[in-house]
């Protein structure tokens, strides 16, 4: 196969033969034939060839084409249909005024329209049905301490102590060692710092529990059960000066009277649940009781075993039994309850739900495992 490459004409050795060179090189060199050059080519003229490289030397065999330059861009002719075609024009429609007689009535943005869209009947049961959560009752008022006593605290302190105050204040000790490893302090003067931050760290931890207490005790009746308890059982570490012990006694006492206020309540509202049969709302209620370790009574526990039986029936659909069955796992009286009956369709969403709650509804996982 040839191969190519570009020649410098150099010289005219003889009529039919010139001499050549590579281009922009000394070697290769060698002689061309007359014959296959362009007519009117010239000493320094730079050609592509064909050339075969053989033992005593190359051989030129052919003279490619040169590319012409061409003066203007390269245009390209388009031939059309043949039919004739009227043109596209455009033009401006005056706007014309409001019509008498006419109200003005604006439309109201698309964001604001309400579009209301039918959905299918159960087209809630696959977005409900995965991660279930057991259910909670409404909490009170959450704890929003003031910073009364810990500014107080940190005002009394001397200046130069009020910045190492300030940063255990949104820190832990923990993290103001890792701060003090990474500063070049004196031998000995870290363990001193740390020393001190600990005390320090003791009589802010003591004034934010007074906080959270006034807190509290301001807001006694409303207050959420959960964050009450979760003060007063933090009091016996932080509640070490006279006046922090009489509000710790005072918010025990008055801690025992709002159990047991939040107790009856608790009942009221399983018992009007059951009367409205409200069955699944019931049953959410009967799992969240204020008092640790509090039964129900016997009247209020029957009567919830025997709507929970009545509710899981055959008729139920799979979706009302899955509500039904979930509730139940997290009540007082799971493991009394007896369905009257399984679903006739039972579902996988249904099947992985009791699956789910199997331990703690063995009764009725033991009726899907001998149905299936």
């Amino acid at each position: 196969m040839p191969n190519r490459l570009d020649i410098e004409i150099t010289s005219q050795s003889t009529d039919s033969s010139y001499t050549w060179r590579s281009a922009g090189a000394k070697e290769p060199k060698g002689t061309i034939k007359a014959s296959l050059l362009p007519s009117g080519v010239a000493i320094g003229d730079v050609l592509k060839v064909e050339a075969e490289f053989m033992i005593d030397g190359i051989e030129i065999t052919a003279v490619l084409p040169q590319k012409t330059k061409k003066d203007g861009p390269e245009l390209l002719e388009l031939f059309g249909t043949g039919k004739e075609t009227s043109g596209v024009t455009t033009s401006l429609v005056k706007k014309k005024g409001k019509r008498k007689g006419r109200k003005d009535v604006r439309r109201e943005p698309r964001n604001n329209r309400t579009t209301e869209r039918k959905q299918p009947r159960n087209s809630k049961s696959k977005s409900e049905r995965k991660g279930r959560k057991p259910y909670r009752s409404p909490r009170g008022k959450r704890l929003k301490p003031s910073k009364k006593y810990r500014n107080e605290y940190i005002k009394s302190l001397p200046e130069l102590h009020k910045p190492l105050a300030m940063e255990l204040s949104g820190s832990t000790i923990p993290n103001l060692r890792k701060v003090i490893k990474k500063m070049q302090l004196p031998d000995g003067f870290p363990d001193a710092l740390l020393d001190y931050a600990e005390d320090l760290n003791q009589q802010l931890k003591m004034a934010e529990w007074m906080d959270k207490a006034t807190a509290v005790e301001n807001n006694i009746e409303s207050i959420d059960l959960q964050d009450f308890r979760s003060v007063v059982a933090s009091s016996g570490r932080w509640a070490k000066s006279p006046e922090s012990i009489a509000v710790k006694e005072r918010l025990e006492a008055k801690l025992n009277e709002r159990i047991d206020q939040d107790h009856k309540k608790w009942l009221n509202s399983i018992e009007e649940a059951l009367k409205e049969e409200k069955t699944v709302r019931a049953l959410n209620l009967s799992s969240r009781s204020p008092k640790a370790g509090a039964q129900l009574p016997e009247t209020i526990s029957n009567s919830l075993i025997d709507q929970a039986n009545k509710a899981l029936n055959a008729e139920a659909t799979a979706y009302r039994w899955s509500i039904v069955a979930e509730a139940v796992a997290f009540s007082p009286v799971r493991q009394k309850v007896v369905p009257e009956g399984l679903p006739s369709d039972i579902s996988d969403d249904l099947n992985k739900s009791i699956n789910k709650h199997g331990e703690r509804i063995p009764q009725i996982a033991r009726l899907f495992s001998v149905a299936s």
